[in-house]
C-alpha cells in the first residue's frame, strides 16, 4: 500500500497542475494574469480590505465552536465548557493555508486531522470531519444565495453569460441541498442510515460519532449563533471584495460584489492548481464579465483579480504562523483540574 502512495500522490499533483494550467489559459483569454499596470486608483480601500482580514479569519474559524463545544462539555462531564481557543482558531488558521496549497481540495482534511491529534474530549477525527462537512454545505448554500441575490439586485452586462452562471448556480444548489438532506438524515436517524447501508458495528459506531457532531446545530442555542456568525463571515467577505474592487477603480455596488464572491466561491470547487491557481482567476473572470466590458476586464478587472488573489494568499500565509504557535501552545497547556 505504501508503494502505491507515491504514484497516487504524483497523479494528484499532475492532475492539479494540468487542470490549473488549463483554467489559467481560459482566464488569460480575457484577463491579464500579470497586469502590466499595477497602479491602484484608491489604495486606501486596499488598506481597509487588508484590515478586514483578521475579522475574516476569526469569524471563519469560530464557527466549529457551535458544533464541537457541546461534545467537549459532554465528554468531560462539564469539566470543560468549550474547545480551547488555541485548538479552535489555531487549527483553522493553519488549515486555511493547507487548503490553499494542496491540490484537489485535499487540504479540507487538515483541520479534522489537527483537531483529532489534539485529543480534546469528545472530539475525534469523525466528529471534526462531520462539523467541517456541515460548515461546507452551509457555506455552499450561502454562496448560491449570494449569487442569485446579487444577480437579482445588480444590472448585468452579459445576458447570455448571466444565464449560464445562473444555470451553474442552480446545479450547485441541488448538490448543496442534497448534501444538507444527507446531513439532516444522518443527524436525525443514524440508526436508519446504518440499516440502509447495512454497516458493520465498527462503521455504525463511526456513523453515530458523525451524527453526534451535527446534532447540536439543530438546537437553537447552537444553531442560531452558528447561522449568525456564518452571515457575518460572508458579509465581511463581500465587504472585503467590494473594497478591493474600489481599490482597482471599479465602481460596482455591494450586490455586484456579492455575485463576484459567489462565482469565485463556486469556481474554486473545480480541480484547479495548487493555491487555487486557475480556478480563482476563472471565477473572478466569470463574475466580472457579468458587469464589465472587455476593456475594463483587461484593465482594472485584471488589477482587481491579481490584488484579490494575492490578498487571500498572503493573508493565509501570514495567519498560518500565529495559528501554528497558538495551536502548539494549546497542545502543551496543562489540562484543567478536575
Amino acid at each position: 500500500m505504501s508503494e502505491s502512495a507515491p504514484p497516487r500522490r504524483a497523479l494528484r499533483w499532475a492532475a492539479s497542475l494540468v487542470g490549473g494550467a488549463l483554467l489559467l489559459w481560459l482566464a488569460s483569454r480575457r484577463l491579464q494574469l500579470v497586469p502590466q499596470e499595477l497602479t491602484l486608483a484608491r489604495p486606501e480601500r486596499l488598506a481597509a480590505a487588508i484590515a478586514l482580514h483578521l475579522p475574516y479569519v476569526a469569524l471563519r474559524s469560530l464557527r466549529l465552536r457551535f458544533a464541537l463545544d457541546p461534545l467537549v462539555r459532554s465528554a468531560s462531564a462539564g469539566r470543560l465548557r468549550r474547545l480551547a481557543p488555541g485548538l479552535l482558531h489555531g487549527s483553522g488558521w493553519v488549515s486555511f493555508l493547507v487548503i490553499l496549497l494542496l491540490p484537489l481540495r485535499l487540504g479540507e482534511l487538515s483541520r479534522p486531522l489537527l483537531l483529532a491529534r489534539a485529543a480534546a474530549p469528545g472530539v475525534g477525527f469523525a466528529e471534526a470531519l462531520a462539523a467541517v462537512a456541515t460548515e461546507r454545505v452551509v457555506d455552499g448554500l450561502a454562496v448560491v444565495a449570494l449569487l442569485f441575490g446579487g444577480l437579482a439586485l445588480a444590472p448585468t452586462a452579459g445576458v447570455a453569460l448571466a444565464a449560464d452562471v445562473q444555470a451553474f448556480g442552480r446545479l450547485m444548489t441541488l448538490l448543496f441541498v442534497a448534501g444538507l438532506v444527507v446531513l439532516v438524515a444522518l443527524a436525525r436517524a443514524p440508526a436508519a442510515v446504518v440499516r440502509a447501508l447495512r454497516l458493520r458495528p465498527r462503521a455504525a459506531a463511526v456513523v453515530d460519532r458523525l451524527a453526534a457532531a451535527i446534532r447540536p446545530l439543530a438546537r437553537p442555542a447552537q444553531g442560531l449563533p452558528f447561522v449568525a456568525v456564518t452571515l457575518a463571515y460572508w458579509g465581511v467577505t463581500v465587504l472585503q471584495l467590494w473594497l478591493v474592487l474600489g481599490a482597482a477603480g471599479l465602481d460596482l455596488g455591494l450586490a455586484a460584489a456579492a455575485a463576484v464572491v459567489a462565482t469565485i466561491g463556486l469556481s474554486i470547487q473545480l480541480p484547479g492548481g495548487p493555491a487555487q491557481a486557475g480556478s480563482f482567476q476563472l471565477g473572478a473572470l466569470a463574475g466580472l464579465a457579468l458587469f464589465l466590458d472587455d476593456a475594463a476586464l483587461a484593465g482594472p478587472g485584471s488589477i482587481f483579480t491579481a490584488a484579490m488573489y494575492l490578498l487571500g494568499l498572503v493573508g493565509a500565509l501570514t495567519m498560518a504562523l500565529p495559528g501554528a504557535l497558538w495551536l502548539r501552545r494549546a497542545h502543551t497547556a496543562p489540562p484543567p483540574p478536575p
